[in-house]
């Protein structure tokens, strides 16, 4: 059965998009079809790769569907029937004709519609078969089912390996060294996080990591995977350098993949990847009437009203809050264009009877100096300083109400004192001076 408001993808962004149809008109539950390809409601993803690997008391569905994580009811999949949304799961969308107005599942299946919503989200980059990125005990995380199948070898491996210094594989090296495995962390990079932080934030995360039983392997690239040769399952990882590390668990980790979902829809330039859209994430292409496609999520390229580039923010803040503004849109509550702060957080060592939980947020911009003050003990703020402005800020272990004023202070535009920052005696004085 065909809707006027077809939503393509079943995930976070998914689950706060119809949220927010039903909130500002509820008649439009009706009217609204979501086609997802899993075989589960959309739920919060980040879960995934944090309390859900924990040994003990680890949430699972239906425990994070959408929208728990923003405040909101728990939309399991008797909430949309009664909210009188029709809910396809196992019916991945593969092809669209924007001509038609009709999308077609693998199954065979067409769906037509007058307004389409693209939140198909991002895929994982996977190791080449050629080097035993295939094999039985290799492991990706982006669903609900990898997760569930990576629990399960964790249970039973002796000695892991995480190939990966950025947020899956230090998320799930966090849990693999709470469980006794001694992960040994593979990266190409000087040290974690590069894509965000310069190497004296990373140090404290690393000797934290350390000492819980992790090893780093910095600047090392892998070779290939190594098979057992009676099971054919993954039995250890050799680098190009040459040494070889035992293992019988591996976990991947190195980032996602952002193709075009459909032919027929604009791609911004150069290799950013996902679907090019304005302010209100209006899709275009030849064959698309003007505000008929949207695009949400981490799948959008949209231009970022604090710079004017055109961006995609892999983040789950980003993906409520563009679905949200679209599913306000369309529902005609507003007519607002979208105006969006970066913002990363990542949550670990939070399992039952912990020493130390490690707590991060980012807000703002990478770019210009980063000041770096406090001792990790456990407050650590770093400050991102562009022509005496503060840009950016990473506060480790903040009380809310502090991650909240350095939000709003990234857009202020005050000017502060830069010598004073650096010469702050502890993380609350260095913010002290920003707000």
């Amino acid at each position: 059965m065909s809707r006027p408001i077809v939503v393509v993808g079943a995930g976070n962004a998914a689950g706060y998009l119809v949220r927010a149809l039903v909130a500002a008109d509820p008649a439009l539950g009706a009217k609204t079809l979501v086609l997802g390809a899993e075989d589960v409601a959309p739920y919060e993803r980040p879960a995934l790769t944090k309390a859900f690997l924990h040994e003990q008391t680890p949430p699972r569905l239906p425990g994070f569907h959408t929208c728990v994580g923003g405040g909101f009811d728990r939309q399991t999949p008797e909430w949309y029937a009664e909210s009188g949304v029709e809910l396809k799961l196992n019916s991945m969308v593969t092809s669209a004709d924007f001509k038609a107005k009709t999308v077609t599942t693998a199954g065979g299946e067409s769906f037509a519609y007058e307004t389409l919503v693209v939140a198909t989200g991002c895929g994982v980059i996977r190791l080449p078969e050629s080097i035993g990125g295939g094999l039985r005990g290799v492991h990706y995380v982006r669903n609900n089912s990898d997760a569930l199948a990576l629990t399960e070898a964790m249970s039973k491996a002796k000695k892991c390996v995480v190939i990966g210094g950025g947020y899956i594989g230090l998320e799930v090296a966090a849990s693999c060294a709470t469980r006794g495995l001694n992960p040994e962390i593979i990266m190409m990079e000087p040290h974690c996080m590069a894509r965000l932080w310069n190497g004296d934030i990373a140090k404290y995360y690393e000797a934290l990591y350390e000492a819980k039983g992790a090893r780093f392997h910095r600047e090392s690239k892998v070779k290939r995977i190594l098979a057992d040769d009676a099971t054919g399952a993954a039995r250890g990882v050799e680098l190009e350098s040459g040494v070889v590390i035992d293992c019988d668990l591996v976990v991947v980790g190195i980032g996602a993949t952002a193709p075009l979902p459909f032919a027929g829809l604009d791609a911004p330039e150069g290799r950013l990847g996902g679907v090019k859209v304005d302010s209100r994430f209006r899709a275009s292409g030849a064959d698309i009437a003007p505000g008929s496609v949207y695009a949400v999520g981490d799948i959008a390229a949209f231009p970022l009203k604090m710079t004017n580039e055109i961006v995609r923010m892999e983040h789950v803040k980003h993906a409520r809050d563009s679905a949200t503004l679209v599913g306000n849109l369309i529902a005609g509550k507003t007519d607002a264009e979208y105006d969006y702060t970066p913002f990363f957080y990542s949550r670990v060592f939070e399992h039952p009877g912990t020493e130390r939980a490690v707590s991060w947020v980012f807000h703002g911009l990478q770019r210009g100096e980063i000041i770096t003050v406090g001792d990790f003990n456990p407050k650590l703020a770093a400050f991102w300083v562009e022509n005496s402005k503060c840009v950016g800020v990473m506060l480790e272990s903040g009380a809310p109400e502090q991650n909240s004023a350095l939000a709003a202070a990234t857009r202020s535009g005050k000017s502060i004192d830069v010598d004073a920052l650096r010469a702050a005696a502890s993380a609350d004085d260095a913010i002290a001076l920003i707000l």
